[in-house]
């Protein structure tokens, strides 16, 4: 059976779009079904509520388990299911956007804890070396077994239950945190990631996050612009998930059977496909509304009627592509991952973009870094023969550090989710001596306000990759953000997992804060949206409480059966030199908050130190 952990976790509001922590739960290693036996609950006032799933990016090209069941309980036990069937999720896949899981049918009353089964039995994780390599690895508990059944019971805090109340929808989105969740240990073989659930519960829809709906028609009504679609998430081609109806507005862009179309003219090609058409919407939410910047119909959304290939162009000689990260939807309607394929194009090989400009594209608009999705006819095991079928660009994202302002250079830290070790840009140049390098990656802005970015500012840029042969410049912009690191949220999370724990892990310690000393640590620290330790490995980091709200504050003893919590820094900081003098070692330690960079400190209303026990 699957072993359970509860603990309520009271929760103020702070800054972070991250409104609840938590996680708890380990399940055993060994047997178990780690299903729900929960019965629905019956009642004459139904709501609706939407459930959505997100991840913060981080090293992992494939995290593909199965989620046996998610569970609304009540406090007095009675509970309802949200997901009809087990449905198979690759986190990884929604890295970099939130996706929409279930929108379900949910008797009225207040819901006080989640309950999510996963199954790890058959899971697909791969993680990436830093030339971008995939290295598989096997899945384990926090005991070193393998794993299966896995459950994991989120406390809600009282001021943030889930309350259901009929004709008033309600959200919430699951953040599995990969990176806080697992830890890979690259020295066995195979290679395993001792599995710990590091979740969060956002109680909404997030409004500055690309979100993205996949689905069967339903109906369209040209006159509001809405699209109504029946759920069908994570690749999914059955299933009762609800419906959801997203908007559109003129410069919604669709691709409809393979043809591009803007806004009034998308939608009434829309409206002419039939019932169950395939359907995906990718757009920012607001006031609980899904505004699609872009939409895929029929023959244009991957699992329609093709084997496809979505990934990152990481090499090109002639017209053969070395796609990696690639994730398979075949036209017998089985989903997969696969670290590397080759994807053959020719003259006759159709190439279009969602991108905002009409240009023209062909074959030799593909170039090293770009992100494609690939229609066409598997041969063999590793090659998708494209020559007579098509490419769709897609929105590449870029990070990385500025060389130079103008023209606007940057080394690279990620580009299309891969590390720049991953990429071969052989050939992108118009000559040898202009091929891109990771080093100094130059970025067309065209008119775009560079107003505040500085050398050694850390950006984002998300646009397309410029054609094969004919850097420079090696990227098209359409949008450039710069990164400000005090001003956006942050992970962090520090580990001495592998050498058993640690006895001397903070330089000092204070009732404000602790200095954490990483020299001998595995760590991480993530800014969300940007690519982990984007801003490089320290070896020390501050924790400190926030001044204006109370925090929350978890000390576990494994081994123990020990659970402390602490509302601020002033009680916290006492216990952990009580833990290290009583001889415990610190195993782990989870944090969020906002990162300043230049102090190197984190200011963080919550976070959990994990000890062992002698």
């Amino acid at each position: 059976m699957a072993r359970e952990t509860r603990m309520k976790l009271p929760l103020p509001r702070h800054g972070l779009a991250l409104l609840c922590i938590v996680a708890l739960l380990l399940g055993c290693g060994g047997g178990g079904s780690g299903g729900s036996t929960a019965a629905p609950v019956t009642s004459a006032d139904d709501g609706q509520l939407t459930i959505a799933l997100r991840d913060v990016a981080g090293d992992f090209l494939s995290y593909a388990v199965d989620v046996r069941s998610l569970r609304l309980e009540r406090a007095n036990g009675d509970a309802v299911e949200t997901v009809p069937l087990t449905t198979r999720v690759d986190f990884s896949e929604v890295a970099d956007l939130t996706e929409f899981f279930t929108v379900a049918t949910v008797p009225a009353g207040t819901y006080t804890r989640i309950v999510m089964n996963f199954d790890f039995t058959n899971a697909q994780i791969v993680v990436q070396g830093d030339d971008g390599a995939e290295l598989p690895v096997v899945p384990v508990d926090s005991n070193g077994r393998t794993l299966t059944a896995l459950a994991v019971v989120i406390e809600l805090p009282d001021t943030e239950p889930v309350r259901i109340v009929r004709g008033i929808p309600a959200a919430f989105t699951l953040d599995f945190d990969l990176d806080a969740s697992n830890t890979v240990d690259l020295t066995n073989n195979p290679a395993k990631v001792t599995v710990q659930p590091f979740l969060s519960v956002i109680p909404q829809l997030e409004e500055d996050r690309d979100h993205r709906v996949r689905g069967v028609l339903t109906s369209t009504d040209v006159d509001a612009g809405t699209v109504t679609l029946n759920v069908r998430p994570c690749h999914l081609r059955q299933g009762e998930f609800g419906e959801v109806t997203f908007a559109t507005n003129d410069q919604t862009r669709f691709e409809v059977n393979g043809a591009s179309l803007t806004g009034a003219e998308g939608l009434a090609t829309l409206a002419a496909l039939a019932q169950g058409t395939p359907v995906v919407a990718n757009g920012a939410v607001s006031s609980r509304t899904l505004i699609a910047s872009t939409v895929l119909a029929g023959s244009s959304v991957p699992w329609a009627n093709a084997d496809v290939v979505n990934g990152v162009v990481t090499a090109r000689s002639g017209n053969s592509l070395t796609v990696k990260g690639a994730n398979f939807d075949f036209s017998d309607g089985t989903h997969g991952f696969r670290g590397a394929v080759t994807v053959l194009v020719g003259d006759e090989t159709r190439v279009t973009s969602l991108d905002s400009e009409s240009t023209a594209r062909d074959k030799d608009s593909i170039s090293v870094g770009q992100r494609i999705i690939a229609f066409g006819k598997m041969s063999g095991a590793s090659t998708l023969d494209a020559t007579a079928g098509r490419v769709r660009m897609e929105i590449t994202g870029l990070t990385g550090s500025v060389v130079q302002l103008n023209p606007l250079t940057v080394s690279v830290v990620e580009l299309g989710s891969l590390p720049p070790g991953a990429f071969d840009f052989t050939g992108t140049g118009t000559s040898e001596a202009t091929d891109a390098t990771a080093e100094k990656y130059l970025v067309d802005t065209s008119t775009l306000s560079l107003a505040g970015v500085e050398p050694n500012d850390l950006i984002k840029v998300r646009g397309l990759v410029h054609a094969f042969g004919a850097a420079p410049p090696a990227f098209d912009a359409f949008t450039v953000i710069d990164v400000d690191a005090d001003s956006i949220g942050a992970w962090f999370r520090a580990s001495w997992r592998e050498s058993g724990g640690t006895v001397e892990p903070f330089a000092t310690v204070s009732q404000d804060g602790v200095d954490v000393d990483l020299s001998d640590a595995r760590h991480s620290l993530n800014l969300l949206g940007i690519p982990r330790d984007a801003l490089g490995e320290g070896d020390r980091i501050a924790l400190s409480g926030p001044t204006t709200a109370r925090g929350i504050y978890m000390v576990t003893v494994r081994g123990a059966n020990e659970v402390h919590l602490f509302r601020d820094f002033a009680g916290l900081t006492p216990e952990l030199s009580d833990q290290l003098a009583a001889g415990n070692r610190l195993v782990q330690i989870n944090a969020i908050g906002r990162y300043n960079a230049t102090a190197l400190e984190l200011t963080t209303p919550r976070a959990s130190f994990e000890f062992t026990a002698p």
